[in-house]
């Protein structure tokens, strides 16, 4: 998909309460996209508050990618890992979408939180999601519908 704007500048964006409905494993690249959109800085305080989006993490394989997401079983809290294509397979099977809500930086590595929503059935699983980047993340969006 054709974006109007591009830009790796990450203060001017977050993807606080944003949900990815789709997701894209490249060669060395991992891309999320926010039909719904993201936030941006440039259009106020809503959230989010651009017109349809796409977020591009480039991966460095030295520093791997992990998912994790966490269940309650009898009590006891499970966590499961899982691949980014599993995660991606969720995901863009329609009956799932990520929502992103705390992004922390680390040297060479982001994490997120977020949450693994059920759209089929009610609930939710808490999900946190390590990138080993290479690069600038890509933001792309367009501006929000007037």
């Amino acid at each position: 998909m054709s974006y109007a704007f591009t830009s790796t500048d990450r203060d001017r964006f977050s993807l606080h309460d944003c949900r990815a409905k789709m997701t894209k494993i490249g060669v060395d690249t991992l891309t999320f996209s926010f039909p719904d959109g993201i936030y941006c800085a440039d259009y106020g305080r809503d959230w989010p508050n651009t017109g349809a989006a796409e977020v591009v993490f480039p991966l460095d394989a030295r520093r791997g990618s992990h998912v994790f997401l966490f269940r309650e079983s009898d009590g006891l809290t499970v966590r499961e890992c899982v691949t980014l294509g599993e995660l991606a397979e969720k995901i863009n099977g329609g009956g799932w979408e990520l929502e992103f809500l705390y992004r922390y930086d680390g040297y060479g590595e982001i994490l997120y939180t977020g949450c693994l929503w059920n759209l089929r059935e009610p609930g939710h699983l808490d999900a946190q999601l390590f990138i080993g980047v290479g690069a600038k993340t890509v933001f792309h969006w367009d501006p929000p519908a007037e």
